[in-house]
């Protein structure tokens, strides 16, 4: 099956293509529709030259859509094809979405979306991060090679594809003011650390941004009635080829030092934190009809073992990395190996299983990082596995080299700099390369895809929301147990005072746990008061393994070596799948805050769910 995954597309659909459109041109994929071209010398916006070629592209595949699905009264319209076609196009041009709606729309997006991404993203070395300008600016994307299709394996034939591809030139304008001492020094008195930040703190501009990829439109459900498309979802197909821009640092040569390791870390963020959000199978989702459902079914199963790691580089320069292995095959579910000690090498033995949806296009990706117990955790490397490589049924065992992709960038960025110490450190960096063995990884992957019989009872459980149906299942149980845990703490408020001979300087986080896994909120100075806000969400793993585990949230209070346990809740995790979603502020138990309470937010994800969560 997986030897020719890469065409399963393609000797399963039935398929047109389009021209080219560019902002600017007058022919392309608005201008042609069954053999007849069309030029009215009018370019009123790229984006309702493109919505009305997806409704030209729509219509002149309603042969894809059976007969029974169109309503008699919608037949004459059908039938007169180009006039009807012509009509809807120049209503939907008239609308010029673009300019400026769609640009407001977007900058309002941004607006609310960025400013907690990128503190919650923000490295080790930042105090904090705030979004001081955002615009996408006036360039409108390029959009080429249309083509339409529908995917004949799904009963009933309910959908219908667009694809293009896009190269983005944007004179976008974004601004950063950032502050460089770390959050996580709490030796430093707040007066103090908040003087110093201040002090040297400064401004970074993002501009020239430059995405080409591929895009994908999906209609799907098509139903028995107007407008016949249920919903409209829209993702990249696979990571763009190439996301690059500019970075600039207000202040000149003093602080373009910093520029390399900003430029890493914000082409990290721009991949892992906002693209992978909508890379198939994630995507993002309009629902015509609000009963619709987004049901995302897998094609098979990928099993992971992960065993083994040598010749682990150091984190940082002090110690050796505590190194522990992520995987993911979409954003929304991560899972993650256990902690193990600092050292140069590494052993988990430890087995994963995740839902693959998509086989030609989805990719697994297995990053290695150092844990750090104050701070954020330092990328060391990844890997990257393309689904469609592996042979359904059939086992691999592998050791591959570890990329570290940040240091690359930084190397990049140097030498367009122009940076003196560049080409040294380049000769430097490959003399140590030559010194010592590459980090390599150990791991087992098979894949598995699943029978209609398997594929048809997850589709039926996400159509009525009751995943009892595959809980009963032999064959689906184990999958269906895995997911996520999203906790979303907000405060902690009517703590006990601190002792006033211990001082005021204490600092408080949060520890989740559920099973092998754990994480804990960044320690946040509480000072004199009895109250603590936190904000901060805490993504926790649910393996499938067993389902009667506890999760426990507990508090803690810390003053340099000094820890102090406030209290905890614990809450069922069948409780939790029973009600999907749990909040509100819940009273700390056993610990020196009798009346602590801790207000939160908690959501089940299965990994079989549907994906109501993009819209």
């Amino acid at each position: 099956m997986a030897d020719n995954a890469g065409d399963r597309f393609n000797s399963s659909h039935a398929e047109t293509s389009y021209g080219t459109y560019a902002s600017g041109t007058n022919g392309g994929f608005g201008n042609h529709v069954n053999g007849h071209s069309k030029n009215d010398g009018n370019d009123e916006g790229w984006l309702s030259d493109f919505i009305g070629g997806c409704s030209r592209a729509t219509i002149s595949a309603y042969l894809y859509i059976p007969r029974s699905l169109l309503l008699r009264r919608s037949r004459a319209l059908i039938d007169d094809n180009d006039r009807f076609i012509d009509t809807l196009f120049t209503r939907v041009r008239a609308a010029q979405l673009w300019d400026p709606e769609l640009r407001k729309a977007f900058k309002k997006l941004g607006w609310e979306l960025l400013p907690d991404l990128l503190q919650a993203s923000s490295p080790p070395w930042m105090q904090s991060i705030n979004l001081t300008e955002f615009s996408f600016g006036n360039s409108p994307p390029k959009l080429s090679n249309f083509k339409t299709f529908k995917d004949t394996q799904k009963t009933g034939d309910s959908n219908l594809f667009l694809e293009c591809d896009v190269i983005w030139d944007s004179d976008m304008n974004v601004g950063l003011r950032i502050k460089p001492i770390p959050k996580q020094l709490t030796f430093i008195p707040s007066a103090l650390s908040t003087l110093v930040s201040n002090m040297v703190s400064f401004t970074a501009g993002i501009e020239k941004l430059h995405i080409k990829g591929r895009i994908r439109i999906t209609f799907d459900p098509l139903v028995p009635k107007l407008p016949v498309i249920g919903a409209i979802k829209v993702a990249f197909v696979q990571q763009p080829q190439k996301v690059d821009f500019e970075v600039e640092v207000m202040g000149g040569s003093t602080l373009s030092g910093l520029i390399p390791s900003l430029k890493a870390w914000l082409v990290g963020f721009a991949r892992d934190s906002l693209i992978s959000m909508y890379v198939m199978p994630e995507h993002w989702t309009y629902r015509i009809d609000p009963d619709i459902k987004d049901v995302s079914v897998p094609a098979g199963q990928l099993e992971i073992d992960i065993l083994e790691a040598k010749n682990i580089p150091k984190g940082d320069y002090l110690s050796e990395s505590s190194p522990y292995v992520q995987m993911w095959l979409r954003i929304s579910q991560k899972r993650q190996t256990s902690i193990q000690p600092a050292g140069r090498e590494a052993t988990w033995n430890e087995s994963f299983k995740l839902p693959v949806h998509i086989v030609e296009s989805q990719v697994l990706e297995l990053i290695l990082y150092d844990h750090d117990d104050i701070g954020t955790d330092d990328e060391l490397g990844r890997i990257k596995i393309p689904i469609k490589d592996l042979r359904d049924g059939e086992s691999y065992d592998l050791w591959r080299d570890i990329t570290n992709t940040k240091e690359e960038i930084k190397q990049e960025q140097r030498e367009q700099q122009h940076d003196a110490v560049a080409g040294t450190m380049k000769r430097y960096h490959q003399h140590e390369e030559r010194k010592k063995d590459s980090a390599q990884l150990h791991f087992r992957l098979k894949f598995q895809s699943m029978s209609k019989d398997d594929m048809a009872a997850i589709a039926e459980a996400q159509t009525k929301g009751d995943m009892s149906i595959l809980y009963n299942n032999p064959r689906l149980k184990s999958i269906a147990q895995q997911g996520v845990i999203n906790i979303k703490i907000k405060s902690v408020d009517r703590l006990v005072s601190p002792a006033w001979w211990r001082g005021v300087r204490k600092h408080v986080y949060v520890k989740c746990t559920y099973g092998k896994d754990q994480d804990k909120s960044t320690p946040v100075k509480r000072g004199g008061s009895h109250n603590c806000r936190i904000d901060e969400t805490i993504v926790l793993d649910v393996t499938g393994e067993r389902d009667d585990d506890d999760i426990v949230i507990e508090v803690h209070e810390t003053k340099w070596r000094q820890q102090n346990f406030e209290g905890r809740m614990v809450v069922s995790l069948a409780e939790l799948k029973k009600h999907t979603k749990l909040g509100g502020k819940k009273k700390l138990q056993h610990g020196s805050s009798p009346d602590g309470r801790l207000d939160l937010e908690m959501e089940w994800n299965s990994y079989l769910g549907t994906d109501d969560a993009n819209e």
